[in-house]
């Protein structure tokens, strides 16, 4: 089974595996992982699962839609890696993806 690493807000490395089809708000949600809010439960209509990826995959994931960015612009802190945990789908290509959970979600 495919594997990602979350670095949550207390910066402890966190192996979560997941389905293929899932997305990343699934996969951490089903292995506990904090700091994930997902106030809206999935639905791209709050910014409370706030997570960003490292740049080494740009360009593997779909890019953000325009509801998403729009989303993201009421995160705190956003960067250039910043997505939205509920919006990204998982494959088996992204096994071993990493990423960091915002520290603050509001």
């Amino acid at each position: 089974m495919p594997q990602l690493t979350c670095i949550d807000p207390n910066e402890q490395a966190i192996e979560v595996a997941f389905e293929p089809g899932e997305t990343i708000l699934q996969a951490t949600y089903r292995a506990g992982v904090d700091g994930i809010l997902a106030e809206c439960g999935g639905g791209c209509s709050c910014a409370t699962c706030h997570v960003m990826l490292t740049s080494d995959w740009d360009g593997t994931l779909d890019a953000a839609s325009p509801q998403e960015a729009d989303m993201l612009s009421f995160a705190v802190d956003p960067t250039p890696q910043s997505r939205l945990a509920c919006q990204v789908q998982l494959n088996e290509q992204h096994d071993g993806l990493t990423l960091t959970v915002a520290k603050r979600q509001y």
